[in-house]
Protein backbone atom coordinates (compact mmCIF):
# COMPACT_ATOMS: atom_id res chain seq x y z
CA UNK A 1 0.00 0.00 0.00
CA UNK A 2 1.38 3.16 -1.40
CA UNK A 3 -0.24 5.69 1.45
CA UNK A 4 -2.06 5.37 4.42
CA UNK A 5 -5.84 6.39 4.56
CA UNK A 6 -6.93 7.79 8.30
CA UNK A 7 -10.91 8.32 8.62
CA UNK A 8 -11.15 10.68 11.29
CA UNK A 9 -14.79 9.78 12.00
CA UNK A 10 -13.66 6.01 12.23
CA UNK A 11 -11.18 6.52 15.16
CA UNK A 12 -12.88 5.22 18.32
CA UNK A 13 -14.38 7.03 20.26
CA UNK A 14 -12.10 6.90 23.47
CA UNK A 15 -9.57 8.46 21.06
CA UNK A 16 -11.64 10.87 20.09
CA UNK A 17 -12.69 14.10 22.77
CA UNK A 18 -15.64 15.09 22.60
CA UNK A 19 -15.97 17.46 25.60
CA UNK A 20 -13.55 19.18 23.72
CA UNK A 21 -14.90 19.43 20.77
CA UNK A 22 -18.12 21.38 22.40
CA UNK A 23 -16.43 23.22 24.74
CA UNK A 24 -14.06 24.87 22.41
CA UNK A 25 -14.80 24.14 19.20
CA UNK A 26 -14.03 21.49 16.49
CA UNK A 27 -10.75 22.87 16.24
CA UNK A 28 -9.83 21.36 19.83
CA UNK A 29 -11.29 18.01 19.21
CA UNK A 30 -9.08 17.77 16.29
CA UNK A 31 -5.98 19.23 18.62
CA UNK A 32 -7.06 16.54 21.34
CA UNK A 33 -7.53 14.09 18.72
CA UNK A 34 -4.05 13.72 17.42
CA UNK A 35 -2.58 14.22 20.47
CA UNK A 36 -4.34 10.73 21.85
CA UNK A 37 -3.80 9.11 18.48
CA UNK A 38 -0.18 7.45 17.82
CA UNK A 39 -0.52 7.40 13.90
CA UNK A 40 -1.87 11.21 13.69
CA UNK A 41 0.76 12.48 16.50
CA UNK A 42 3.78 10.85 14.21
CA UNK A 43 1.87 13.05 11.35
CA UNK A 44 1.54 16.56 13.41
CA UNK A 45 4.92 16.34 14.83
CA UNK A 46 7.16 15.14 11.48
CA UNK A 47 10.57 14.11 10.92
CA UNK A 48 12.23 17.70 11.98
CA UNK A 49 11.21 18.34 15.41
CA UNK A 50 13.87 16.18 17.03
CA UNK A 51 17.41 17.06 16.37
CA UNK A 52 18.76 16.47 19.21
CA UNK A 53 20.24 12.94 17.70
CA UNK A 54 22.91 15.43 15.99
CA UNK A 55 23.24 18.80 18.30
CA UNK A 56 26.29 17.62 19.86
CA UNK A 57 27.75 16.61 16.85
CA UNK A 58 27.26 20.51 15.72
CA UNK A 59 27.89 22.00 18.70
CA UNK A 60 31.30 20.17 18.54
CA UNK A 61 32.19 21.47 14.85
CA UNK A 62 30.92 25.07 16.21
CA UNK A 63 33.13 25.22 18.50
CA UNK A 64 35.69 24.31 16.57
CA UNK A 65 35.64 26.37 14.29
CA UNK A 66 35.17 29.00 16.97
CA UNK A 67 38.34 27.91 18.27
CA UNK A 68 40.38 27.28 15.42
CA UNK A 69 38.55 29.38 12.39
CA UNK A 70 39.45 28.97 8.92
CA UNK A 71 41.70 26.15 9.56
CA UNK A 72 38.74 23.88 10.72
CA UNK A 73 36.83 25.38 8.12
CA UNK A 74 38.87 23.56 5.29
CA UNK A 75 39.34 20.17 7.73
CA UNK A 76 35.98 19.87 7.89
CA UNK A 77 35.44 20.46 3.80
CA UNK A 78 38.11 17.71 3.39
CA UNK A 79 36.02 15.38 5.26
CA UNK A 80 32.97 15.84 3.93
CA UNK A 81 33.44 16.66 0.46
CA UNK A 82 36.82 14.89 0.19
CA UNK A 83 38.45 18.78 -1.42
CA UNK A 84 41.58 20.47 -0.26
CA UNK A 85 40.68 23.90 0.21
CA UNK A 86 42.32 27.17 1.51
CA UNK A 87 41.69 30.82 1.58
CA UNK A 88 42.45 31.41 -1.94
CA UNK A 89 40.11 28.64 -3.04
CA UNK A 90 37.26 28.70 -0.59
CA UNK A 91 35.94 31.89 -1.92
CA UNK A 92 34.67 31.76 -5.43
CA UNK A 93 36.54 34.35 -7.68
CA UNK A 94 34.72 36.89 -10.55
CA UNK A 95 36.27 34.59 -12.94
CA UNK A 96 34.76 31.62 -11.84
CA UNK A 97 31.33 33.28 -12.15
CA UNK A 98 32.09 34.76 -15.79
CA UNK A 99 32.99 31.33 -16.81
CA UNK A 100 29.76 29.99 -15.26
CA UNK A 101 27.93 32.13 -17.67
CA UNK A 102 29.75 30.88 -20.49
CA UNK A 103 29.27 26.96 -19.84
CA UNK A 104 25.37 27.62 -18.44
CA UNK A 105 22.81 26.29 -20.90
CA UNK A 106 20.90 29.19 -22.37
CA UNK A 107 17.49 27.77 -22.05
CA UNK A 108 18.17 27.17 -18.43
CA UNK A 109 19.71 30.89 -17.97
CA UNK A 110 16.26 32.49 -19.26
CA UNK A 111 14.40 30.55 -16.77
CA UNK A 112 16.82 31.87 -14.39
CA UNK A 113 16.65 35.16 -15.57
CA UNK A 114 12.61 34.37 -15.56
CA UNK A 115 11.97 33.85 -12.16
CA UNK A 116 14.57 36.38 -11.11
CA UNK A 117 12.30 38.96 -12.57
CA UNK A 118 8.96 37.93 -10.75
CA UNK A 119 10.95 37.21 -7.36
CA UNK A 120 12.03 40.57 -7.16
CA UNK A 121 8.68 41.95 -8.63
CA UNK A 122 6.67 39.87 -5.71
CA UNK A 123 9.37 40.93 -2.79
CA UNK A 124 9.55 44.81 -3.92
CA UNK A 125 6.00 45.02 -3.06
CA UNK A 126 6.35 43.86 0.10
CA UNK A 127 8.62 46.61 0.90
CA UNK A 128 7.14 48.44 3.77
CA UNK A 129 7.20 51.62 4.18
CA UNK A 130 9.11 54.71 6.64
CA UNK A 131 6.40 57.30 8.24
CA UNK A 132 5.87 60.02 11.11
CA UNK A 133 2.83 60.68 12.65
CA UNK A 134 1.41 63.47 15.03
CA UNK A 135 0.81 61.59 18.45
CA UNK A 136 -0.69 64.62 19.87
CA UNK A 137 0.32 68.48 19.75
CA UNK A 138 3.97 68.76 19.74
CA UNK A 139 4.50 65.24 19.67
CA UNK A 140 5.63 63.08 16.95
CA UNK A 141 7.26 59.61 16.45
CA UNK A 142 8.37 57.79 13.34
CA UNK A 143 9.61 54.53 12.12
CA UNK A 144 13.21 54.57 9.62
CA UNK A 145 13.40 51.02 7.65
CA UNK A 146 17.20 50.04 7.51
CA UNK A 147 18.38 47.31 5.49
CA UNK A 148 21.35 44.62 8.02
CA UNK A 149 24.64 45.44 7.27
CA UNK A 150 25.24 41.69 5.99
CA UNK A 151 23.31 38.86 5.29
CA UNK A 152 24.54 35.40 5.46
CA UNK A 153 22.15 32.55 3.50
CA UNK A 154 22.67 29.13 3.71
CA UNK A 155 21.89 26.64 0.39
CA UNK A 156 21.97 23.36 0.40
CA UNK A 157 24.40 21.54 -2.29
CA UNK A 158 25.66 18.74 -0.84
CA UNK A 159 23.49 15.96 -2.83
CA UNK A 160 21.93 18.23 -5.21
CA UNK A 161 21.67 21.50 -6.46
CA UNK A 162 19.43 24.74 -5.96
CA UNK A 163 19.90 27.33 -7.68
CA UNK A 164 16.13 28.47 -7.11
CA UNK A 165 16.87 28.66 -3.30
CA UNK A 166 19.54 30.84 -3.91
CA UNK A 167 17.59 33.27 -5.68
CA UNK A 168 14.24 33.10 -2.99
CA UNK A 169 17.28 33.94 -0.48
CA UNK A 170 19.21 36.50 -2.08
CA UNK A 171 16.87 38.49 -3.97
CA UNK A 172 15.20 39.83 -0.78
CA UNK A 173 18.19 41.04 0.83
CA UNK A 174 18.96 42.81 -2.52
CA UNK A 175 15.63 44.04 -2.32
CA UNK A 176 15.82 44.87 1.18
CA UNK A 177 19.24 47.14 0.32
CA UNK A 178 21.42 44.84 2.15
CA UNK A 179 25.51 46.14 1.00
CA UNK A 180 26.74 42.87 1.65
CA UNK A 181 25.04 39.40 1.05
CA UNK A 182 27.55 36.51 2.01
CA UNK A 183 26.28 32.49 0.77
CA UNK A 184 27.63 29.22 1.71
CA UNK A 185 27.36 26.50 -0.25
CA UNK A 186 28.84 23.35 -0.14
CA UNK A 187 30.71 21.46 -2.83
CA UNK A 188 29.59 18.04 -4.22
CA UNK A 189 32.00 15.51 -3.20
CA UNK A 190 35.12 15.49 -5.21
CA UNK A 191 34.19 18.79 -6.93
CA UNK A 192 36.69 21.43 -6.99
CA UNK A 193 33.73 24.21 -8.10
CA UNK A 194 29.95 24.89 -7.14
CA UNK A 195 27.85 24.54 -10.41
CA UNK A 196 27.21 26.76 -12.75
CA UNK A 197 23.49 27.88 -12.51
CA UNK A 198 24.26 28.18 -8.36
CA UNK A 199 26.84 30.27 -9.19
CA UNK A 200 24.45 32.37 -12.25
CA UNK A 201 21.62 32.85 -9.36
CA UNK A 202 23.64 34.19 -6.83
CA UNK A 203 25.19 36.84 -9.31
CA UNK A 204 21.85 37.40 -10.56
CA UNK A 205 20.78 37.83 -7.11
CA UNK A 206 23.27 40.48 -5.43
CA UNK A 207 25.72 37.82 -3.82
CA UNK A 208 28.98 39.99 -2.97
CA UNK A 209 30.68 36.69 -1.23
CA UNK A 210 30.26 33.15 -2.11
CA UNK A 211 31.93 30.34 -0.09
CA UNK A 212 32.09 26.60 -1.18
CA UNK A 213 31.79 25.48 2.40
CA UNK A 214 28.60 24.12 3.78
CA UNK A 215 26.90 22.21 7.08
CA UNK A 216 27.32 23.12 10.96
CA UNK A 217 30.92 24.74 9.98
CA UNK A 218 28.97 27.11 7.39
CA UNK A 219 26.91 28.53 9.60
CA UNK A 220 29.37 28.81 12.95
CA UNK A 221 31.37 30.94 10.02
CA UNK A 222 28.25 32.96 9.34
CA UNK A 223 27.83 33.68 13.19
CA UNK A 224 31.13 33.90 14.71
CA UNK A 225 33.27 34.68 11.28
CA UNK A 226 37.09 33.29 10.94
CA UNK A 227 39.83 35.38 9.14
CA UNK A 228 38.43 34.86 5.81
CA UNK A 229 34.55 34.61 6.25
CA UNK A 230 33.06 38.01 7.81
CA UNK A 231 30.57 37.05 10.64
CA UNK A 232 27.09 38.27 9.52
CA UNK A 233 23.84 39.68 11.36
CA UNK A 234 21.47 37.72 10.34
CA UNK A 235 21.10 33.85 8.52
CA UNK A 236 18.86 32.37 6.38
CA UNK A 237 18.25 28.96 4.50
CA UNK A 238 17.41 25.12 4.76
CA UNK A 239 19.74 22.57 5.16
CA UNK A 240 20.34 19.29 6.83
CA UNK A 241 19.46 18.52 10.38
CA UNK A 242 23.01 19.24 11.46
CA UNK A 243 22.88 22.96 9.96
CA UNK A 244 19.20 22.86 11.71
CA UNK A 245 20.32 22.11 14.80
CA UNK A 246 23.58 24.63 14.10
CA UNK A 247 20.95 27.06 13.30
CA UNK A 248 19.31 26.33 16.76
CA UNK A 249 22.96 26.53 18.73
CA UNK A 250 24.03 30.30 17.12
CA UNK A 251 20.69 31.54 17.33
CA UNK A 252 21.03 33.54 20.54
CA UNK A 253 24.33 35.10 18.61
CA UNK A 254 22.79 36.16 15.35
CA UNK A 255 19.84 36.66 13.89
CA UNK A 256 17.40 33.91 12.87
CA UNK A 257 13.50 34.42 12.45
CA UNK A 258 12.98 30.09 12.08
CA UNK A 259 14.77 27.10 11.22
CA UNK A 260 13.07 25.65 7.96
CA UNK A 261 12.83 21.19 8.26
CA UNK A 262 11.87 18.82 5.88
CA UNK A 263 9.72 19.45 3.27
CA UNK A 264 6.20 19.28 3.17
CA UNK A 265 2.89 19.35 1.44
CA UNK A 266 -0.55 19.35 1.99
CA UNK A 267 -4.18 19.36 -0.60
CA UNK A 268 -7.05 20.29 0.75
CA UNK A 269 -9.07 18.84 -1.60
CA UNK A 270 -13.05 18.05 -2.27
CA UNK A 271 -14.83 16.23 -4.88
CA UNK A 272 -14.38 18.23 -7.33
CA UNK A 273 -11.02 17.97 -7.64
CA UNK A 274 -8.98 15.85 -10.08
CA UNK A 275 -7.41 13.17 -8.51
CA UNK A 276 -4.25 13.22 -11.23
CA UNK A 277 -3.77 16.80 -9.89
CA UNK A 278 -3.76 15.98 -6.19
CA UNK A 279 -1.89 13.01 -6.39
CA UNK A 280 0.73 15.16 -7.97
CA UNK A 281 0.79 18.05 -5.58
CA UNK A 282 0.74 14.98 -3.04
CA UNK A 283 3.94 13.34 -3.84
CA UNK A 284 6.14 16.43 -5.19
CA UNK A 285 7.11 17.21 -1.64
CA UNK A 286 7.38 13.84 -0.39
CA UNK A 287 10.11 13.27 -3.23
CA UNK A 288 12.80 15.43 -1.43
CA UNK A 289 13.61 13.05 0.64
CA UNK A 290 12.70 10.48 3.58
CA UNK A 291 12.46 12.83 5.96
CA UNK A 292 9.68 15.16 3.68
CA UNK A 293 5.45 14.94 4.23
CA UNK A 294 2.85 14.60 1.80
CA UNK A 295 -0.90 15.07 2.84
CA UNK A 296 -3.83 15.06 1.07
CA UNK A 297 -7.04 16.00 3.76
CA UNK A 298 -10.49 16.02 2.44
CA UNK A 299 -13.84 14.89 3.05
CA UNK A 300 -14.27 12.95 0.23
CA UNK A 301 -13.58 9.21 0.62
CA UNK A 302 -14.08 8.40 -3.13
CA UNK A 303 -11.14 11.37 -4.28
CA UNK A 304 -9.53 9.71 -1.29
CA UNK A 305 -9.09 6.37 -2.64
CA UNK A 306 -8.57 7.11 -6.30
CA UNK A 307 -5.87 9.57 -5.04
CA UNK A 308 -4.33 6.31 -3.22
CA UNK A 309 -4.52 4.32 -6.36
CA UNK A 310 -2.75 6.50 -8.36
CA UNK A 311 -0.26 7.07 -6.02
CA UNK A 312 0.55 3.75 -6.12
CA UNK A 313 1.07 3.66 -10.07
CA UNK A 314 3.19 6.94 -9.73
CA UNK A 315 5.27 5.74 -6.69
CA UNK A 316 6.12 2.47 -8.09
CA UNK A 317 7.36 4.26 -11.63
CA UNK A 318 9.60 6.55 -9.62
CA UNK A 319 13.62 6.14 -10.15
CA UNK A 320 15.75 5.89 -7.28
CA UNK A 321 16.41 7.53 -4.78
CA UNK A 322 12.85 8.97 -5.14
CA UNK A 323 11.04 6.08 -4.97
CA UNK A 324 13.54 4.79 -1.79
CA UNK A 325 12.17 8.31 -0.39
CA UNK A 326 8.69 8.85 -0.79
CA UNK A 327 7.85 5.28 0.71
CA UNK A 328 9.92 5.85 3.14
CA UNK A 329 7.61 9.13 4.02
CA UNK A 330 4.68 7.62 3.22
CA UNK A 331 4.87 4.68 5.76
CA UNK A 332 5.85 7.56 8.67
CA UNK A 333 4.95 11.11 7.93
CA UNK A 334 2.04 11.15 5.23
CA UNK A 335 -1.21 10.03 4.75
CA UNK A 336 -4.71 10.82 3.02
CA UNK A 337 -7.08 12.41 5.98
CA UNK A 338 -10.85 11.87 5.53
CA UNK A 339 -12.91 14.56 7.48
CA UNK A 340 -16.74 14.58 8.13
CA UNK A 341 -17.09 17.59 6.69
CA UNK A 342 -15.02 20.48 4.98
CA UNK A 343 -14.93 22.23 8.43
CA UNK A 344 -13.04 19.76 10.23
CA UNK A 345 -11.07 19.20 6.99
CA UNK A 346 -10.15 22.94 7.51
CA UNK A 347 -9.72 22.47 11.04
CA UNK A 348 -7.35 19.56 10.59
CA UNK A 349 -5.08 22.19 8.16
CA UNK A 350 -5.07 24.89 10.49
CA UNK A 351 -3.96 22.95 13.25
CA UNK A 352 -1.09 20.92 11.10
CA UNK A 353 0.21 24.15 9.60
CA UNK A 354 2.11 23.35 6.64
CA UNK A 355 4.71 24.70 4.69
CA UNK A 356 2.96 24.80 1.48
CA UNK A 357 -0.77 24.33 0.68
CA UNK A 358 -3.23 23.81 -1.96
CA UNK A 359 -6.81 24.61 -2.01
CA UNK A 360 -7.94 22.31 -5.12
CA UNK A 361 -11.71 22.64 -4.07
CA UNK A 362 -14.81 24.38 -5.96
CA UNK A 363 -14.49 27.78 -4.88
CA UNK A 364 -10.66 28.68 -3.60
CA UNK A 365 -11.11 31.95 -2.31
CA UNK A 366 -13.79 31.45 0.11
CA UNK A 367 -11.96 28.58 1.76
CA UNK A 368 -8.84 30.82 1.65
CA UNK A 369 -10.78 32.75 4.05
CA UNK A 370 -10.83 30.54 6.66
CA UNK A 371 -6.86 29.30 6.62
CA UNK A 372 -5.65 30.49 9.36
CA UNK A 373 -1.81 28.91 9.50
CA UNK A 374 0.29 27.92 6.31
CA UNK A 375 3.78 29.08 4.82
CA UNK A 376 2.43 29.44 1.46
CA UNK A 377 -1.36 29.02 -0.07
CA UNK A 378 -1.87 27.59 -3.66
CA UNK A 379 -5.09 28.63 -4.90
CA UNK A 380 -6.78 26.58 -7.26
CA UNK A 381 -5.83 23.29 -9.34
CA UNK A 382 -4.22 25.01 -11.45
CA UNK A 383 -1.59 26.32 -9.34
CA UNK A 384 0.45 23.15 -8.27
CA UNK A 385 3.22 23.73 -5.31
CA UNK A 386 6.10 23.33 -7.81
CA UNK A 387 5.03 26.67 -9.56
CA UNK A 388 5.86 28.65 -6.39
CA UNK A 389 8.93 26.75 -5.45
CA UNK A 390 10.35 28.27 -8.56
CA UNK A 391 8.40 30.98 -10.41
CA UNK A 392 5.52 32.72 -9.15
CA UNK A 393 7.26 35.12 -6.94
CA UNK A 394 6.41 34.56 -3.25
CA UNK A 395 9.12 32.98 -1.14
CA UNK A 396 9.62 29.28 -1.01
CA UNK A 397 12.14 28.83 1.52
CA UNK A 398 9.31 28.75 4.33
CA UNK A 399 8.56 27.29 8.13
CA UNK A 400 7.97 23.80 8.54
CA UNK A 401 7.09 21.68 11.80
CA UNK A 402 3.76 23.50 12.57
CA UNK A 403 6.08 26.92 12.71
CA UNK A 404 3.50 28.87 10.27
CA UNK A 405 1.33 29.64 13.64
CA UNK A 406 4.15 31.66 14.52
CA UNK A 407 6.26 32.45 11.48
CA UNK A 408 6.23 33.57 7.94
CA UNK A 409 8.61 32.41 5.10
CA UNK A 410 11.46 34.53 4.05
CA UNK A 411 10.96 37.75 2.78
CA UNK A 412 12.46 40.99 3.01
CA UNK A 413 11.68 41.70 6.61
CA UNK A 414 14.34 38.95 7.06
CA UNK A 415 17.14 41.33 6.30
CA UNK A 416 15.43 44.40 7.58
CA UNK A 417 15.70 46.53 11.20
CA UNK A 418 12.79 48.85 11.56
CA UNK A 419 14.19 51.34 14.65
CA UNK A 420 11.71 54.04 15.45
CA UNK A 421 12.20 57.81 16.60
CA UNK A 422 9.80 60.11 18.73
CA UNK A 423 9.81 64.12 19.03
CA UNK A 424 8.62 66.27 21.17
CA UNK A 425 9.05 70.38 21.44
CA UNK A 426 9.10 72.68 24.79
CA UNK A 427 5.07 72.47 25.06
CA UNK A 428 4.78 68.73 24.32
CA UNK A 429 7.41 67.01 26.47
CA UNK A 430 5.12 69.66 29.07
CA UNK A 431 2.00 68.35 28.46
CA UNK A 432 3.32 64.36 29.02
CA UNK A 433 5.28 65.28 32.22
CA UNK A 434 2.62 64.56 34.52
CA UNK A 435 1.71 61.33 33.32
CA UNK A 436 5.28 60.35 32.66
CA UNK A 437 6.30 61.26 36.25
CA UNK A 438 3.05 59.12 37.53
CA UNK A 439 3.96 55.97 35.77
CA UNK A 440 7.85 56.35 36.46
CA UNK A 441 7.16 56.87 40.30
CA UNK A 442 4.90 53.94 40.35
CA UNK A 443 7.42 52.01 38.78
CA UNK A 444 10.74 53.11 41.02
CA UNK A 445 12.04 54.81 38.55
CA UNK A 446 13.21 58.36 40.02
CA UNK A 447 15.60 59.61 37.83
CA UNK A 448 13.23 59.38 34.75
CA UNK A 449 10.90 61.36 36.44
CA UNK A 450 13.79 64.00 37.54
CA UNK A 451 14.91 63.92 33.64
CA UNK A 452 11.81 65.21 32.38
CA UNK A 453 10.89 68.26 35.68
CA UNK A 454 14.16 69.12 35.22
CA UNK A 455 13.61 70.90 32.20
CA UNK A 456 11.32 72.95 33.23
CA UNK A 457 13.01 74.01 36.49
CA UNK A 458 14.50 77.83 37.00
CA UNK A 459 17.70 76.04 37.88
CA UNK A 460 18.11 72.85 36.36
CA UNK A 461 20.51 71.50 38.68
CA UNK A 462 18.40 71.49 41.23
Amino acid sequence: MAIRIIELSKLNSETRNPELETKNGLESGVRGLETQNSELKTLMLRAGKDISDVSETSKQIIDDVKARGDEALFDYEKRFTAVELSAETIRVTKEEIAEAYSKINKRLLKAIKHAAKNIEKFHRKCLPGEFEMKIEKGVKAGRLIRPVGRAGLYIPGGKAVYPSVMLMLSIPAKVAGVNEIVACTPLQKGANSLDVATLVAADIGGVSEIYKVGGAQAIAALAYGTKTIKRTDVIAGPGNPYVSAAQKLVRNDVRIDFIPGPSEGMVLADESANPMFVTLDLLSEAEHGPDSAGIVVTPSLELAQKTREIAEQLIDALPEPGKGYVRANMAAYSAIIVASSMDEAINFVNEYATEHLVLNVREPKEVLAKIKNAGTICLGEWTPITAGNFIVGPNAVLPTNSLAKYYSGVNVDTFLRKPTYEWCDEDGLKRLSRDIGRLADFEGFPMHTKSVKSRFATDATS
